[in-house]
């Protein structure tokens, strides 16, 4: 556990377990939640967290990178490219044509610290990193590529990273998990205070990174970067919906994990939000099952892009709230419906009958939802009106 906090509220409600990738909280909640109400939404309380998160990033810069490293970037982003993965290959597909890096927003040094949204989004790890690529990164580069900066790659910024047997245990959750640290301020007013914290790597105890008392100042945890792919399908932006919308995203991107001195032009971030809600990735060839959009099938990303045009939020919802009044349809998914029946035509066939049976067993497996607040209490409450 990397983070633990006993949490004491001031108007006790009741107890829930808030887990995140290198955190784990035990929060006891009053009224309120210190998250957004809505992803969409921009209150005050929202705005707060993003000055105080950018203007943590920006005091950081006082634990100077002596690493300096130019992102590694090719000239185009193919209309359709495809890259090994564990599985077999996964692949993108941009329905717009191709990407020229240097004459878009996304590829460009737009900040302090050599970093780009690619530093973190990279094509073959789907659009985000994977630790075995951050490793790669990092012995290739003796670890100066710009995605070891201390502001976030570093356990804390306060890490000496003179050595590289230095920088290898600084950068310890990078290169083993691929997390990035993310310092979130303290919420005015919140209905908790943290008691207690068992903290491995003297950020969040340190009053210069981290809590200046039970109830002020940053508290961090250790995230992965989340794909920039098939945003289009997306309702919320980021892990815990905090960001309004994706140029809010990029903005504060911009001015936190890259330090930037100011914040991108309105051109630069329709540049970089255009790029990734026009990219489509999915998995297009499977080791055992073969090519997945061949015989029938329908998979890989060219397939997904082309959904894209009848989606709309609140598609065959199950509890009767489509916006278009349409009944709900337990047959989510035909991807693979015409591998159902192979009668050994390939060597694959085993392998795709298998995964159709797996679709078929996801569309009418009966699940009963029970004691779930925010579901059940709700149809209830519905259901007496």
């Amino acid at each position: 556990m990397l983070f633990a906090a006993h949490l004491r509220t001031r108007h006790i409600a009741r107890c829930s377990a808030l887990v995140a990738i290198g955190a784990l909280l035990c929060v006891i909640t009053g009224f309120a939640s210190a998250a957004p109400k809505s992803p969409h939404s921009d209150d005050i309380a929202e705005r707060a967290w993003q000055k105080g998160a950018i203007g943590h990033a920006q005091k950081m810069r006082s634990f100077r990178d002596f690493d300096h490293g130019v992102q590694p970037t090719p000239p185009v982003i193919p209309q359709f490219s495809a890259d090994f993965d564990s599985a077999g290959m996964i692949a993108t597909a941009q329905p717009n044509g191709a990407t020229k890096t240097a004459t878009n927003a996304f590829f460009q040094d737009l900040g302090t610290n050599e970093r780009t949204c690619l530093t973190c989004h990279q094509p073959q790890n789907g659009w985000g990193v994977s630790a075995s690529s951050v490793q790669a990164r990092f012995y290739s580069s003796f670890g100066t590529d710009p995605i070891f900066r201390l502001v976030d790659g570093a356990t804390c910024p306060t890490d000496d990273v003179s050595t590289i047997a230095d920088k290898l245990q600084a950068y310890q959750l990078l290169l083993s998990k691929g997390l990035i640290r993310i310092a979130l301020p303290m919420p005015e007013g919140a209905e908790f205070e943290i008691t207690s914290v068992n903290d491995p790597y003297n950020c969040n105890t340190n009053a210069e990174t981290g809590l200046t008392s039970p109830t002020s100042g940053i508290v961090s945890v250790y995230r992965r970067p989340l794909p920039s792919t098939n945003l289009s399908y997306l309702t919320a932006v980021m892990w815990d919906g905090r960001e309004p919308t994706l140029l809010s995203q990029a903005t504060d991107a911009t001015l936190g994990h890259a330090q930037a001195n100011a914040a991108p032009t309105d051109a630069q971030l329709q540049q970089i939000v255009q790029f990734e809600t026009g990219l489509f990735t999915a998995q297009i060839f499977d080791n055992k099952a073969k090519d997945l959009d061949k015989k029938g099938a329908e998979g890989g990303p060219t397939e997904l892009s082309e959904q894209l045009s009848s989606f709309y939020v609140g598609i065959n919802d199950p509890f009767g709230q489509n916006p278009k009044g349409t009944g709900f349809d337990s047959n989510i998914f035909e991807i693979f419906a015409a591998w159902g029946d192979q009668r050994g035509k390939s060597e694959a066939s085993a392998d795709r009958e298998s995964i159709a049976r797996g679709e078929a067993i996801f569309n009418t497996t009966r699940i009963n939802i029970t004691g779930v607040a925010g579901i059940n209490d709700a149809r209830a409450a519905m259901a007496a009106q």
